[in-house]
Parts: C-alpha cells; sequence; structure tokens
C-alpha cells in the first residue's frame, strides 16, 4: 500500500472571472518542493497524477483528495520527471525522465550531463514496465502523447525531433525532424485523423503522419501561438500554457489555421503554469509549478523551502 504523504485541501467551486469559464476547483499540495511539470489522469478511477522535477517521482491525488506517492523518490533511477500521459488500453502510466542540472536541479543530484528516457510504469502499482533511453548526448525529452494505435509520440527540445515508441519495440525511433523550429514542447493529437501537433517557440506545427509533412499553423495576425509549453486539445481549440496564462486557441473547421484565441484562465497565482490534462470535458492543470522562481539558476539549486508555495493544482469545467 502506499504512504500517505498528506492530504489535498479541495476548495469550494467558485464562481469564474475569465470568459468562457462556468466552475473552478482548486487543490492544493503543501509540498512545497515537489516543483511539479507533467500532469495525466485516469478516467477510470478518477485520479491525478502529478510528476516532479525535483522529488524526482510522481504523485496520485485520489477522487477523494488524498494524495500519496505513486512512485518514490528516484525509483528505479527516475531523474526529473517531465511529461507524463495515462494509457487506460495498457493501464499503464509513461513517464519522461530527464536530467539537467542546469535547468533542473535534482534533490540528489547525479550526472551533469543532459541525458533523458521514457518509462512506462503499471497503474495499478507503480511496477516499472519498462524504459526506453534516448541514446545520444545533449538531449531533452519533454512531452508525450499516446495515440489509439498504442504509438507513443515523444518531443525533443534541444534538437527539435519527434520520436516515436511502436508498440512491442524497446527503443525510440526518429519520427520526422522539425530542426527549423526551436525547442518543441507540447504535443497532442486533434480530431483530424493522421495528424500531430507539436508546440514550438515559432508556434504550433502539424504533421502528417503518412508522410511526415510538416507545417507551420497560420495565425490570424493579432495572434501569438508562440512559447508555449503544455499542449492539450478539446472540441474546436488547443489549450495552451503561455507562463502566466492558459490561453485556448480556436481552429478552422479543416484544422490548418488558427483563427482566434481567448484567455481560459489567468490570475495573480500564476507562476510558470506548464501542463495539463483534458479528461471528460474538464481540464486539470499545473497553476504555479515554480519551475521559474524557485529555482536559484545562479547556483544551480533548490530555492530555501520557505520561499516556495504551496502547489495549486486546478480543475476547469470546459
Amino acid at each position: 500500500m502506499k504512504r500517505i504523504l498528506f492530504f489535498i485541501l479541495i476548495a469550494s467551486i467558485i464562481s469564474c472571472k475569465n470568459a468562457g469559464e462556468s466552475r473552478i476547483t482548486d487543490y492544493t499540495i503543501t509540498e512545497k518542493d515537489l516543483i511539479p511539470e507533467g500532469v495525466a489522469f485516469d478516467e477510470k478511477t478518477q485520479t491525478i497524477y502529478i510528476g516532479s522535477t525535483y522529488k524526482r517521482k510522481i504523485i496520485s491525488i485520489d477522487k477523494n483528495g488524498k494524495v500519496a506517492d505513486f512512485i518514490g523518490e528516484g525509483q528505479d533511477d527516475i531523474k526529473s520527471v517531465i511529461g507524463i500521459e495515462v494509457d487506460e488500453k495498457t493501464n499503464s502510466l509513461w513517464a519522461i525522465s530527464c536530467e539537467a542540472a542546469e535547468v533542473l536541479p535534482l534533490k540528489n543530484q547525479g550526472s551533469k550531463q543532459w541525458t533523458s528516457s521514457v518509462f512506462q510504469f503499471r497503474l495499478a502499482d507503480g511496477k516499472l514496465f519498462g524504459t526506453y533511453p534516448l541514446d545520444k548526448d545533449s538531449v531533452f525529452l519533454n512531452d508525450l502523447t499516446v495515440a489509439d494505435n498504442g504509438k507513443v509520440y515523444v518531443t525533443e527540445s534541444m534538437n527539435a525531433i519527434v520520436y516515436v515508441i511502436n508498440p512491442g519495440s524497446d527503443r525510440m525511433q526518429e519520427l520526422v525532424n522539425l530542426k527549423q523550429f526551436q525547442f518543441l514542447n507540447g504535443i497532442c493529437f486533434a480530431d483530424l485523423p493522421g495528424y500531430l501537433f507539436v508546440a514550438s517557440t515559432q508556434g504550433i506545427v502539424r504533421i502528417d503522419l503518412a508522410t511526415r509533412q510538416f507545417s507551420l499553423l497560420p495565425e490570424a495576425s493579432s495572434l501569438k501561438a508562440a512559447d508555449i509549453d503544455g499542449l492539450a486539445f478539446y472540441d474546436n481549440y488547443f489549450i495552451a500554457h503561455q507562463s502566466t496564462a492558459v490561453t485556448r486557441f480556436y481552429l478552422s473547421p479543416k484544422r490548418d489555421s488558427i483563427v482566434k484565441a481567448d484567455t481560459l484562465n489567468s490570475g495573480k497565482e500564476f507562476d510558470a503554469s506548464t501542463t495539463g490534462e483534458v479528461s471528460a470535458g474538464n481540464y486539470y492543470f499545473i497553476v504555479n509549478s515554480q519551475i521559474q522562481s524557485g529555482i536559484d539558476y545562479a547556483n544551480k539549486k533548490l530555492k530555501p523551502l520557505d520561499s516556495l508555495t504551496n502547489t495549486i493544482i486546478r480543475r476547469i469545467k470546459l
């Protein structure tokens, strides 16, 4: 049985001030040095999963608000946990493990090189199914998504490459090199079969999986779908994290351009909002990861605990 760490404080449902919102629920995590990055949601059990960059672990939040370690600190030699996603067909959780001392100080620092792997854990008990290392120097796997056919697509930020893990394979394969774009990040599917969407510094890139051709989604002149972290899709829009706000970018009927945008959520409590997950008409996301404000980058270490704040995980009904 997993050891219970602390309880979530579930705020009352409050009226929302931003356009398009109807209800908000906040979950407050009191483990201040978690420094979370990834979010996943298991619809079967109504469980939220949060990855920790500093503690090198993944926590679970059950439907009653109880928090526990899904995997413990450094379990199976996992490093900073970045993107995560539930794969309900295989009852597993995929997680990216990265070591990048310059930007992600670990509680127990090891190698100074930038290394990355993908881990697959069993949802029932956190047992490791397998690992998929990227055997290259200076790499930073960032986010991932699981297709209906079981393929796992992964972004690599340093070299702007999208990788794929095919079912039954024991390694990642390069899918497409997007070298004309910088810092690939969030990745997701939309409701356009056969196409994958990836966030980059310049904007959102659409990839045709059959031909491996790609292009930057055109935007209306007043919009800026750039510098996005987490990326998700719902109805007819992308949900994108842009540091101090969560933005909705609405797509054309053919999903080949961005036609308008609005703010889904923002506020003074936002502090490097990173990623989120859509499930059953709700969006679960990290409001204040502190991945910027909580790290002393000059000395490559976490700031003192008393200077950090509780982490807010927010649910918005879309």
